[in-house]
């Protein structure tokens, strides 16, 4: 039967650039947001600290990806063969790489906490305004 799963491989090298161009994008925007947060001093609030947090996690798995798209889309020293729903085989002629392809695909534990961070400060940021206008009634 047909199967969804969550790897996105880039079949053309137009495809793949273009991809890794969007992370590298990504990647700077968010070091861009957080020395403009901290520029602008509003690292002292708690709700633009967590921003800043989630923006430091989101460097980390764009980092992460650009690596990984390297290793199986690039330069191609690294493969994957579904087997089965929870069974990915990777490849590659050195157990180290494949070791460190395994530990890069674990990607959701650096792109999780940067959506929860970044939703926690806009949050905060919101409850604090809404005090504020609270206050100024």
């Amino acid at each position: 039967g047909n199967m969804a799963i969550a790897t996105q491989l880039h079949v053309t090298s137009e495809g793949i650039i273009t991809h890794q161009i969007g992370h590298t994008m990504f990647l700077f925007s968010m070091g861009v947001l957080i020395f403009t947060i901290r520029g602008k001093r509003l690292d002292s609030q708690k709700g633009w600290q967590m921003i800043q947090l989630g923006a430091f996690f989101f460097i980390l798995w764009n980092l992460d990806a650009l690596f990984a798209h390297m290793l199986d889309n690039q330069i191609m020293v690294v493969s994957t063969q579904t087997l089965s729903f929870s069974t990915i085989e990777i490849y590659s002629e050195s157990p180290l790489i494949a070791w460190v392809y395994y530990f890069l695909k674990l990607d959701h534990l650096l792109c999780v906490p940067a959506m929860f961070f970044v939703y926690r400060g806009l949050s905060v940021l919101v409850q604090d305004q809404r005090k504020k206008q609270e206050g100024a009634l």
